[in-house]
């Protein structure tokens, strides 16, 4: 169950407005938990995970504009902490989601809906024991704002040239690490601080998908990013499998500005 005195804060994400209207009168029902705000597909959901900062997602997986499942590998860096429970229509659609694709726990659409706020009460109660933290190091604002903007500009192209599959989800992991990095430079810009220091949280499958990405693009892809893309190759080369309890932590001197 969540925390005493804690509520659940939850966003609900699906494209039909009777399943929405339905799932947030059940969870109505329920003191410890609060219901937040909706979407009703994938983008909308990162949106408002960024506005609305729940505690636990009830994601639909078959979305228009963008699927829940793409949605995953990018929410995965912009909130680790995040539970994420696929509501689905397919029984065992998790078993095919590996990797940064994989939801936190699946409950199948059509069934007992106390199924679905248990499986939310026992992710809130634990933490996710597989979220890992490394420093990238310090770089000059004018910097750091090119780069991220270098990947928005590229992201499409290089997704065009993948095939589906797992290198979609290592691509989409990598997008939501220059989400985080955006986010980062938009607060150190709007305090008019020269440079920053960018971290990232994410997941431990986003951090190994994100850094097969990196490793896998076109070397006139990697030249536009650089020196960031050497730097997040640099911090997510170790196996953060080896100690998945403690952070990772690698300190890198600032570029010379």
């Amino acid at each position: 169950m969540v925390a005493a005195g804690r509520h659940g804060r939850v966003l609900i994400a699906d494209d039909k407005a009777d399943i929405r209207n339905l799932l947030m009168a059940r969870l109505r029902l329920d003191p410890q938990l609060e219901v937040v705000g909706e979407a009703s597909n994938g983008a909308e959901v990162i949106t408002k995970v960024g506005e609305l900062n729940p505690t636990a997602l009830i994601l639909d997986l078959q979305m228009p504009v963008m699927s829940g499942e793409e949605a995953i590998p990018i929410l995965r860096s912009l909130a680790p902490q995040l539970r994420i429970v696929a509501f689905s229509a397919f029984v065992g659609v998790q078993e095919g989601l590996s990797g940064s694709w994989c939801p936190d726990a699946e409950i199948a659409k059509g069934g007992d809906l106390k199924d679905l706020i248990q499986a939310v009460h026992r992710l809130l109660a634990d933490r996710p024991d597989d979220v890992i933290e490394v420093e990238i190091g310090g770089f000059e604002i004018g910097l750091a704002r090119h780069l991220v903007a270098s990947w928005s500009s590229l992201e499409q192209d290089v997704r065009a040239a993948t095939p589906p599959g797992d290198p979609t989800a290592d691509l989409l992991a990598l997008t939501g690490v220059f989400l985080s990095l955006r986010e980062q430079v938009r607060r150190a810009s709007a305090q008019a601080l020269t440079a920053t220091q960018l971290k990232l949280s994410t997941r431990r499958a986003t951090a190994q998908g994100s850094r097969r990405a990196l490793a896998s693009l076109e070397p006139a892809v990697a030249r536009a990013l650089d020196p960031l893309h050497s730097r997040l190759l640099e911090v997510l080369a170790g196996d953060p499998a080896a100690s998945p309890s403690a952070p990772r932590s690698i300190e890198i001197q600032p570029l010379a500005g």
